[in-house]
């Protein structure tokens, strides 16, 4: 296996590579500047060509007719509407992938192939004007600062880990929402955007399988192909008008690219696609050069299957006409390292490094964790999963999020989702100066069912001074009927005041929800340090907790409970006048202790009560 070291060189040279390449391709495209060629002067029946690559690096030209421009065909858009012919395109017709593909009349820039309608019997395609396309990319105002959405890391647990299935069929579950490309269809009588292949290496089929349809309502072709590869197999060529280029989202033992084509180059800008990749705005995304190994006719839109050479500059945003680059800057991306101990007991080590954003990092993190242990584990039966993830973040500790998950079904899939939680978690924390060094997962497998049920708790007096203690006993039962006891010594504060003291013997994730519901687990980060506590904080399935508490008002000050507070103080902090994260809570918590870990997932919650006499 190569180490760190060697891959590092040989991104390092690939890198320069591809900034090679570029040096020579703007020195050329400098000395002839293209003219872009006016809406306002396009006529039926207009003959040109437009350029793209069918095989390996070589840009090929094919005719292009002008058959009229649909005016208004989105609010301020228009577009183009043409036949193509020549070169492959009568085998092909318009291929996923062909996307950006320029167009030119007179030897002027007219735009970009962007459409198509789906099963058509010849290759018609829309083309989006060039001056549309240039012009979103034009920043009139400085980027704005996002409103930050401050998530409740508490409130979250519970999709996070009980409601699965709805995130692995929506995106709704990671607050994703974009103005999505339509998923073709026979039925539909209307140019859509063309899809955009996604060539996937390291998965397992199931996993791609399972997550198609996620990328079909991304506007994405999901496509088992390969990763990179030796760019000694096709000649050099500069990246040019009509090049094929890919976007990684994810590299190394797990490889994810889409792939599409450059429309212009000026200066050091890159113009492509000609529709949106996911309409994600400001991104940072690795922006390679691309060979294509073949296309592959298909009865609806056939792809391209390509694979990338070199890294030669980064996505820097993504808007309804299109993709701009700049040439000569590297990404960041996050590196990833999976380790899974088999049920076999066997180690397994997975190595790469995924894009940063708030929707597409945590999916991404799911799909590549849910198909590495679908490529080791059964994905029915018994089963236990032992997850940990830990996040480094530059400048601050590490967040470390743990939990155990048992099921007879999806278990793959909801160890998965747990591995990627503490990232969704950051991501959308709406702070915007983290800075994710690391993400470290490890997964440990066992072919059982390690699940306990919280059936009674029986206590040893229904009465106690402060300072005595209160003995408990707790007894489990197993997945199999077999009942365990476990045995807990409870004290008494000190300073408790004479009344009715009620104890509550949770599981981590009942008791998470039974904060959520009564605004104890409500507590809103105002900074990096407080989101980071409040992540390593949350209760953890694999274990018992044990809290004192009274029915009786409280309050909630940045997170910190504060209980028996004089009706002053209590009226001070709850004022309209007090600012700040101030909250009146329904219940007074006197203290709380979390148990040792467990080999199980613990399930169920009881409350019991003692008298306080003085």
């Amino acid at each position: 296996m190569p180490t760190a070291k060697s891959r590092k060189g040989r991104k390092q040279l690939s890198f320069l590579w591809g900034l090679l390449i570029l040096i020579f391709m703007s020195s050329s495209t400098d000395a002839q500047p293209i003219e872009l060629y006016p809406l306002g002067k396009i006529r039926p029946g207009q003959k040109g060509y437009g350029k793209t690559v069918f095989h390996g690096t070589l840009v090929e030209r094919f005719n292009v007719e002008i058959l009229g421009v649909l005016e208004k065909y989105e609010p301020r858009r228009n577009l183009i509407l043409v036949r193509l012919s020549g070169a492959e395109l009568d085998r092909t017709g318009v291929f996923a992938g062909m996307s950006g593909s320029p167009v030119y009349i007179e030897d002027q820039l007219v735009g970009a192939i962007a459409f198509t309608y789906p099963f058509a019997t010849e290759p018609i395609a829309g083309v989006t004007p060039i001056q549309e396309m240039v012009d979103v990319f034009k920043e009139i105002y400085p980027p704005p600062n996002p409103f930050p959405k401050r998530f409740l890391p508490n409130a979250l647990l519970e999709p996070a880990l009980l409601r699965i299935p709805d995130f692995a069929t929506s995106e709704a579950f990671l607050g994703f929402e974009a103005n999505l490309p339509e998923i073709a269809d026979s039925s539909q009588l209307k140019l859509i955007p063309i899809g955009t292949p996604v060539n996937t290496s390291g998965l397992a089929n199931r996993a791609v399988d399972y997550f198609s349809n996620t990328f079909y309502q991304l506007g994405l072709i999901p496509i088992q192909g390969g990763g990179s590869t030796h760019t000694t197999h096709f000649p050099d060529a500069p990246l040019e008008p009509g090049s094929t280029i890919s976007i990684d989202l994810a590299r190394g033992d797990v490889n994810v690219s889409a792939s599409g084509t450059v429309t212009h180059i000026t200066d050091n800008r890159i113009y492509a696609f000609g529709h949106s990749f996911m309409n994600l705005g400001y991104t940072n995304l690795p922006m390679n050069q691309a060979a294509v190994l073949t296309i592959v006719p298909r009865l609806n839109t056939s792809h391209k299957v390509s694979a990338p050479i070199n890294l030669v500059g980064t996505i820097t945003q993504d808007r309804a006409t299109g993709v701009m680059g700049l040439s000569g800057t590297e990404p960041r991306l996050i590196p990833v390292r999976l380790k899974v101990r088999t049920s076999r007991n066997e180690s397994r080590e997975y190595f790469y490094e995924t894009i940063e954003d708030s929707f597409l990092t945590p999916f991404l993190l799911t799909f590549s964790v849910y198909s590495s242990l679908l490529s080791s584990e059964k994905v029915l039966g018994e089963q236990t999963f032992r997850v940990k993830s830990i996040v480094s973040i530059a400048e601050h500790p590490n967040v470390v999020f743990e939990n155990n998950v048992t099921h007879l079904s999806q278990s793959p899939l909801t160890a998965a989702v747990t591995a990627a939680t503490p990232a969704h978690f950051l991501l959308n924390s709406g702070f915007e100066k983290l800075k994710l060094e690391q993400i470290q997962i490890n997964i440990e497998a066992i072919e059982q069912i390690l699940k306990v049920t919280l059936e009674k708790v029986w206590q040893d007096k229904l009465e106690a001074r402060p300072g005595e203690e209160v003995n408990l006993r707790v007894f489990l039962r197993k997945f199999n009927g077999e009942v365990i006891t476990e045995n807990f010594a409870v004290k008494i504060p000190e300073n408790m005041l004479p009344g009715p003291l009620k104890i509550i013997v949770s599981d981590g994730l009942s008791l998470s929800e039974w904060d959520t519901e009564s605004n104890l687990g409500r507590f809103i980060p105002e900074n990096v340090h407080q989101l980071i506590k409040a992540i390593n904080s949350l209760k953890k399935n694999n274990r018992l907790y044990i809290r004192l508490y009274r029915d009786r008002p409280s309050t909630l000050v940045d997170g910190v409970r504060l209980s028996d507070l004089p009706p002053s103080f209590m009226a001070l902090y709850t004022s309209r006048k007090t600012s700040g994260d101030v909250r009146a809570v329904e219940r007074a918590v006197y203290g709380e202790h979390e148990l040792q870990a467990t080999e199980y997932v613990l399930q169920g919650r009881k409350v019991i009560q003692v008298e306080v006499k003085i």
